[in-house]
């Protein structure tokens, strides 16, 4: 009996080994499982975290073109009649289209102002901190306005051209602190006609001129201009042809992202078809899907007629990153 006693724990004993490899199989199999089961729920969770992530970049990188689209949808049926019609699109534009100041989508902007003797600028402030590069191409003998900017954004780098050195280079320089350069800035590099404001007045001379394009990227070395304050009596038309889509400052990689520009009419003694360029280049504006102009401003001044507008630009991420973002 002892003997047998002896055989079924020897038994027992060969059995305990199986069991725990029963066991351990398992928990094995138990965490094998768990393992495939978390790496489901992780790349379930993956996926979803990366169509959220998808949607906030799409979000942090929009092209703001809804701005555009309000633009365009108020302004294009208030002068679709009158396209074709130079000179009444001319003297209607700013009243036609004044309406279309204050749309909601133009919310996004905090547009501040700055006034210098006859006139107002606009400025879409800065929503984020960083040195900006502005420049003024015609000076006119007076820096009020650059000077309230100055206050408004301290961090700020100017740049003026004007053909006359005659006080301008004293108030950019010294008054302002900025840089002066003594050009006449248009479309292209040449001696051609400029109308110099001098003491006395204005009077139409032969000056050197040096393309915008050439100006902004060789001269400045600036591949983007934040602020652009343009008022250079009718060489304005050949450096607005610059701004387009696929145009000359994009092909040299040059941004401009916002601007105050004089429309002018007649500036010459010879015309120039100055309306049919000023026409030409607001269709075009709505066709880029680039810029917005914001604030037309028709004036009146003797015998004189020109137009002052704010024009934005709401689709290169440089400029929107600054004032949209």
């Amino acid at each position: 009996m002892k003997a047998r006693y002896n055989l079924l724990d020897g038994g027992s004993s060969n059995k305990k080994p199986y069991d725990k490899m029963i066991v351990l199989a398992t928990i094995c199999f138990t965490i094998a499982l768990v393992y495939i089961f978390t790496q489901d729920t992780q790349k379930s969770d993956d996926v979803e975290n990366k169509g959220k992530l998808t949607e906030e970049v799409a979000k942090t990188e929009q092209d703001y073109s809804y701005i555009f689209e309000a633009f365009r949808d108020c302004v294009r049926p208030k002068i679709e009649h009158l396209r074709g019609n130079y000179d009444q699109f001319w003297h209607s534009f700013a009243n036609l289209t004044k309406e279309c100041d204050n749309l909601p989508a133009y919310e996004a902007f905090d547009i501040r102002s700055a006034q210098n003797t006859d006139e107002v600028k606009y400025v879409a402030y800065p929503k984020k901190m960083e040195p900006l590069t502005m420049v003024t191409l015609g000076i006119g003998h007076d820096v009020s306005a650059e000077l309230k900017l100055k206050e408004l954004y301290p961090n700020t780098d100017f740049f003026g051209a004007d053909p006359s050195s005659d006080i301008n280079k004293d108030l950019y320089e010294n008054k302002l602190g900025g840089k002066y350069y003594e050009y006449a800035i248009s479309g292209e590099r040449g001696m051609q006609k400029s109308r110099v404001y001098e003491k006395n007045g204005y009077r139409e001379e032969i000056t050197k001129h040096i393309g915008a394009d050439f100006f902004f990227k060789d001269v400045l070395q600036k591949s983007k201009i934040d602020i652009l304050w343009m008022d250079i009596e009718g060489n304005e038309y050949p450096i607005m042809d610059q701004l387009h889509q696929n145009g000359v400052l994009d092909n040299e990689g040059v941004k401009i992202c916002q601007m105050n520009v004089e429309m002018h009419k007649d500036t010459f003694k010879q015309s120039v078809g100055e309306t049919r360029k000023f026409h030409d280049f607001v269709w075009k504006i709505l066709d880029d899907k680039k810029y917005i102009m914001m604030k037309p401003f028709y004036v009146i001044y003797r015998s004189r007629r020109f137009i002052r507008t704010f024009i934005v630009n709401v689709a290169d991420k440089e400029c929107t990153d600054l004032y949209l973002s």
